[in-house]
This record gives C-alpha cells, sequence and structure tokens, in this order.
C-alpha cells in the first residue's frame, strides 16, 4: 500500500490549484491546514492569485442620495450584466463615522475610504474580501485660521516602480492675488507614512469632483488652466514612481462642456459631454470620447473615437468597466417604467448594454473592484 506521501500532490501543483480558487474558498482552508495558511500568506501566491483575479474585475458602486442623506451604501456586483451576486457590503467603523464614507480609489483589492467630514483628512485602508481594515496616520498637511484650506483632491492606485500603493493628497490652500496656492503629500502603504512632496503642477486648478484615475502608473485629474491659459483645460498628471507632476493638453474640446478623465484599454482618455446648464447660453449638446494614443515615432497624439450629436443632458458618464466599456449614469427623470438607470458603453462598437441596477435619483460611482490577498499593512 502506498504511503500518503506518495500520494499526496508536489508543492507547486497545490499553489497553482489554490491560486485559482475564490477568496471564500481559501479563507475556509486556511482554518483547515496550518500549511495551507501559511501558503496564501506567502507574497509570491498572494501575486498569483491576483493576477487571476484581475482578469475578471467586479464593479465597486457607492451610491448615497445627496438631498435626504438616507439610503446609502456600497455594492459589490460580480457581473454587472446579470445583476449576479450583488452585495451589500458592511463598511469599518461605519457606526461611528461622521458622515457616509467617500471612495479616494481602488486597486488589486484594496479599498481607500475618505472617512473625514471635510477635507479628505481621515482615511481607513480596506480589503473588502479579507476583511481586513486599517486606520492610516491623519496627513500632515492642515488646515489653520491663518491659512485655511480651500480644496483637496485625492487619488489612490498602485505604483508598480516601487512595488507600492499609493495615496496622494493635493491641498488647495487660497492665495493673496486670489489664485490657488497648492501642497503635496503621499501616503505610502510600504513605509506606512506620509511624506510632503516638493514637485508641484503650475498654472491649474483641478476640477473639482472628481478622483485621480490610475493609468499606467500614473494618478490624472481634468483641469482647468489658469490666468493666460484660463480658456484651456488639461489632465494633471502623477507619476506615482517617480513623484513628479506633469500637465498633459487636452484634444481641441470646447470650453462649455465636462470633461471625464478615465482609463481605456491602458491609454488615458476623456469623455467630453454637455453641461447641465451653462449661463451664456453656450451649451453643447454632442459626446466626444478621445484617446491618447502611442504613435510610431514614439509620440502621443489623441485620437476621437466617439461622437455623437444631441447627446442628453441627462446622461453622464462615471467611469470604464474592466477597462473596455464606459460606464453611463441616467440623471433625471425615467422616460418609462423599468427604464434601467445605469448602461455600459462599447466605444469600438458602439453597443450599448443596461444594467440591472436601479440607481435613479441617486448619486453614483462606480470602481474596478478584484478579490484579492493583499493585506492592508
Amino acid at each position: 500500500m502506498a504511503s500518503s506521501s506518495s500520494l499526496s500532490l508536489p508543492h507547486n501543483t497545490i499553489s497553482d490549484i489554490l491560486s485559482r480558487l475564490p477568496l471564500k474558498s481559501l479563507s475556509r482552508f486556511k482554518s483547515v491546514s496550518k500549511h495551507w495558511a501559511l501558503l496564501t500568506s506567502n507574497p509570491a501566491f498572494i501575486a498569483a492569485h491576483l493576477r487571476r483575479s484581475s482578469a475578471d474585475p467586479f464593479l465597486l458602486i457607492r451610491r448615497y442620495h445627496s438631498q435626504s442623506g438616507w439610503d446609502y451604501g456600497i455594492w459589490l456586483i460580480t457581473d454587472p450584466t446579470l445583476n449576479f451576486g450583488t452585495q451589500l457590503l458592511r463598511i469599518p467603523l461605519e457606526d461611528s463615522l461622521p458622515r457616509f464614507p467617500k471612495i479616494a480609489g481602488s486597486a488589486d483589492g484594496l479599498v481607500c475610504l475618505d472617512i473625514s467630514p471635510c477635507y479628505a483628512s481621515d482615511f481607513v485602508m480596506w480589503n473588502p474580501g479579507t476583511k481586513q481594515f486599517k486606520h492610516l496616520p491623519l496627513p500632515l498637511i492642515t488646515s489653520s485660521r491663518d491659512n485655511p484650506i480651500w480644496m483637496v483632491f485625492h487619488g489612490f492606485g498602485f505604483d508598480s516602480f516601487n512595488n507600492d500603493y499609493k495615496l496622494v493628497r493635493i491641498v488647495s490652500f487660497r492665495g493673496n492675488d486670489a489664485s490657488p496656492f497648492l501642497r503635496v503629500e503621499v501616503y505610502s502603504w510600504r513605509e506606512g507614512v506620509w511624506k510632503e512632496i516638493e514637485e508641484r503642477f503650475e498654472l491649474a486648478l483641478l476640477c473639482g469632483g472628481q478622483d485621480g484615475v490610475v493609468v499606467d502608473g500614473s494618478l490624472n485629474w481634468a483641469a482647468i488652466g489658469l490666468q493666460r491659459f484660463s480658456d484651456r483645460k488639461v489632465v494633471v498628471s502623477f507619476d506615482m514612481g517617480r513623484e513628479v507632476f506633469k500637465t498633459v493638453p487636452l484634444p481641441p474640446v470646447t470650453r462649455y462642456a465636462n470633461v471625464k478623465v478615465v482609463s481605456y484599454m491602458g491609454l488615458l482618455a476623456v469623455a467630453v459631454y454637455p453641461l447641465v446648464y451653462a449661463a451664456n447660453g453656450n451649451n453643447m449638446n454632442r459626446f466626444e470620447f478621445w484617446v491618447l494614443s502611442d504613435c510610431e515615432d514614439g509620440t502621443k497624439r489623441w485620437t476621437n473615437l466617439v461622437v455623437v450629436e444631441n447627446f442628453s443632458k441627462s446622461l453622464v458618464p462615471v467611469g470604464t468597466w474592466r477597462d473596455r466599456e464606459l460606464v453611463f449614469k441616467y440623471m433625471g427623470v425615467r422616460d418609462r417604467e423599468n427604464q434601467s438607470s445605469i448602461f455600459l458603453f462599447d466605444p469600438v462598437d458602439q453597443r450599448t448594454r443596461s444594467l440591472a441596477i436601479d440607481c435613479v435619483d441617486f448619486c453614483f460611482e462606480g470602481f474596478s473592484y478584484v478579490e484579492s490577498l493583499v493585506p492592508v499593512n
């Protein structure tokens, strides 16, 4: 009779099999075998499991009612097109929070929550899959009576150059000449500390209400030019590896439009859509989708993939799912019952798919999310 050791599988085979399993199964197996518990905590295994999970991301939705403040929550949708596995997530520290948390970003299973009442001054690192969370140290840059904060912008993403996750906080103060004065600080997941950086961008003001979007190792925000560039819109880009800023000129789009920065097929892209209202009556009534693609000579060029004339002001792009399809939110009263308030739009074949998620009359934010074993520490 063969011994039990001869019937056991090689270590590499066991590791490969386990790396293909969902997080829920791995959590159960940890309590069954001490060896498997150690294996699934190994950085190499965590990386292998993450690579496989990243091929099929979920949709993380933050929904809330801005007028009344009720009926809010964060939902995880495992397949948005089928409404399969919709799950309301339990938010860390929810009972003691002064307000419903904002999502600063989602990367590799880690979700960064802004839990502060104002000025993005308090953050929690959270892994919804493992239920781990960590209260981050308070930021260095604060508001004072003599120098009050005007606005704060942030973004969260993975720095592949340093194998680190970084939270960037851009704090804007009012200058004496009415132009903003900026200070920037970065939190490092690896080091567990904040540090202020001297590198800044000039002559641009970030657009409110938009968090940084990760594209190829950089965080990106839509911005409005200042002073002699006041008639221009640009993208402010922060290289998380080198920790430097640059500005990227936008394609020739009208100033009387909203600009939403998104990631599309690993490239920087912008969705240009109508303002709800313009005081001078110069309302744009078309939708444009531009992608910054690489040219053969090594330069980059904006390419216009989509133009939709007579575009409804009730449709607002909120991001991309699986980095391939735009997610749109329908704002306002629906024309008929059971009309979906959220749908996907493929810029290549211009195919539209409705999502079985009802968010009419609610504010809505969407983020890509993958299950992972990446620890919050």
